[in-house]
């Protein structure tokens, strides 16, 4: 009984250390799950996001759990915020996208089953 605190705690730790190490954070601090599959990388909204689309009058909030997609050919996409592309750069990574554009700063992309996944996307 002694060792099941103890065991515990460890496992706690193990699965928090293992969940945050494929998490992303925006630099407007939205959280995001990063997963890949063979077209590249995905990231998920850990929690719903809220977006303003529009301009004037017409604007309109939408919220939800946002995807993004990013591919292994440097394009980019989004059902709310549109097509576009993302890229690397020393300092973390960005996907600009029709309506938004969503940077990670002092963070990488990593996926164990494919880690060459969209090297040549560099930022300029």
């Amino acid at each position: 009984m002694r060792f099941a605190l103890p065991i515990a705690i460890a496992l706690s730790i193990a699965a928090t250390t293992s969940s945050a190490q494929f998490t992303r954070t925006s630099a407007a601090g939205h959280e995001y799950a990063l997963t890949c599959n063979a077209n590249g990388y995905v990231l998920r909204s850990v929690h719903p996001v809220s977006r303003f689309l529009g301009q004037g009058a017409g604007t309109q909030t939408v919220k939800g759990t946002e995807v993004i997609y990013m591919g292994r050919s440097c394009d980019a996409f989004s059902k709310v915020l549109g097509g576009g592309d993302w890229c690397w750069a020393n300092g973390g990574f960005v996907a600009s996208l029709a309506d938004a554009r969503i940077g990670f700063p002092r963070q990488e992309l990593y996926c164990p089953t494919a880690d060459d996944l969209g090297q040549e996307c560099l930022c300029e």
